[in-house]
C-alpha cells in the first residue's frame, strides 16, 4: 500500500539519522494524511523495545488520543479558519523551544497548514529553518499551493493520492437531487437548492456529533467553546469540500459526454442514461460554463467562506441543467 511504503521511507530517514526538519503531507485530512501522521508519531513515541510502532503501548495510545505531552497539535481558530501568530508563538513555538518532558522527541503538528497567515507563517518559518534538537514538524494540508514557497522548500513533501468521496447517505441524496428532471423554472431550481442545502445542514450536525464523541472517547471534553467550534469548523470544511466535489463530478460527466467522451470516463457510472439525456440538451460551451460555475462555487464556499445558502442558490440558478 502507498501508506506502508511512505511510512517505511520516513522511518528509514529517522533510523539513518537524517530525517527532514519538516514533512509537508498533502491530501484529504481525514484519510491517509491523518493515518500516516499518527503512524509517524507513534513510531517516535512508541515504548516498545522491539517492533515500532507497536500500536498498543502507552506511548502509542497517547499519540492516538492526542494526549502525548511532547506533541503540540495546532488547528485553525474559531470561525475565521486562520492559524494566528499568537497560536504559533504561544502554543507551538513555546512548546518546541522547551526541553522534552520525556527526554525524547518533540513534535508539532499543524492541521490545515494552508490556514497560516503571513505573520504566523513568517514566525513559524524561523523555527523551521533552525529547529531545536530532536524536533519534528508535520504540516498537513489539502491546499499546499497556499503555503509560503519558503515553507514548502524547507519541508520534505509527501503527496498522498486518494479518491475522495462524500460519505453516504449524503452523496446519494445529492445525486438523487441532481438527477431529478423538474428544474425548468426558478421555483423548481430553488427547490433543488433547498434539497442540496439540507445536505450541508445535516453534515454540519454530523460533524458536531463526531467531534463530541471523539472528545468523550478520549475523556477530553473541551471547556472552551471557541476551541470546540474551531475543531468543528476544520472538520466540516473537509466534508464541504467533498460536497462540492460531488457537484463538480456530476457536471464534469456531462462535459465529458458533450465533448464526445466514452462512457468509461464517467465518474457516476450508475447514472449514464440520465447524464446522456442532459448532455444531449447542452452544447459544449454550456457544459464548460457549468464547470466554471461549480469551480467558482467551490472557491466561494471553501476558501472565501461566503454564505452557503445564497452562494449555492446563485450557482444552481445560473447553471444549465440540460432539462427540457
Amino acid at each position: 500500500m502507498l501508506i506502508d511504503e511512505t511510512f517505511e521511507m520516513v522511518k528509514h530517514a529517522f533510523e539513518s539519522g537524517k530525517p527532514a526538519h519538516g514533512y509537508l503531507i498533502t491530501g484529504p485530512l481525514r484519510g491517509l494524511v491523518m493515518d500516516l501522521t499518527i503512524r509517524i508519531l507513534q513510531y517516535l513515541f512508541c515504548e516498545s523495545q522491539s517492533v515500532k510502532p507497536c500500536g498498543i503501548c502507552n506511548g502509542c495510545r497517547k499519540v492516538r488520543e492526542r494526549t502525548q505531552v511532547d506533541i503540540e497539535w495546532i488547528y485553525p481558530e474559531k470561525k475565521s479558519r486562520v492559524i494566528s501568530i499568537e497560536n504559533i508563538r504561544e502554543n507551538l513555538l513555546a512548546k518546541v523551544s522547551q526541553s522534552s518532558m520525556q527526554g525524547g522527541w518533540k513534535a508539532g503538528v499543524i492541521v490545515g497548514a494552508d490556514r497560516l497567515n503571513t505573520a504566523s507563517s513568517n514566525a513559524f518559518l524561523k523555527t523551521l529553518e533552525e529547529p531545536t534538537d530532536k524536533t519534528i514538524f508535520l504540516l498537513l494540508t489539502e491546499a499546499p499551493q497556499q503555503l509560503l514557497p519558503t515553507i514548502i522548500s524547507r519541508c520534505q513533501r509527501i503527496d498522498l493520492g486518494e479518491i475522495r468521496q462524500l460519505d453516504e447517505p449524503w452523496r446519494g441524496r445529492m445525486i438523487e437531487t441532481l438527477s431529478f428532471d423538474l428544474y425548468r423554472t426558478p421555483i423548481e431550481r430553488l427547490s433543488m437548492c433547498n434539497s442540496l442545502y439540507s445536505v450541508l445542514t445535516d453534515l454540519k450536525k454530523h460533524v458536531e456529533e463526531l467531534v463530541k464523541n471523539e472528545e468523550q472517547e478520549n475523556d477530553k471534553i473541551e471547556e472552551h467553546k471557541d476551541v470546540f467550534d474551531a475543531k468543528v469548523s476544520a472538520r466540516y470544511r473537509e466534508f464541504r469540500g467533498d460536497f462540492t466535489l460531488v457537484l463538480l463530478r456530476w457536471f464534469r460527466d456531462i462535459f465529458v459526454l458533450c465533448s464526445g467522451g466514452e462512457n468509461a470516463l464517467l465518474y457516476n457510472q450508475g447514472y449514464t442514461k440520465i447524464l446522456k439525456e442532459r448532455a444531449a440538451n447542452l452544447d459544449l460551451s454550456q457544459a464548460i460554463y457549468n464547470l466554471k460555475a461549480i469551480e467558482e462555487l467551490s472557491v466561494q464556499m471553501n476558501e472565501r467562506n461566503m454564505p452557503e445558502e445564497s452562494t449555492l442558490a446563485y450557482a444552481i440558478d445560473r447553471i444549465q441543467h440540460g432539462v427540457r
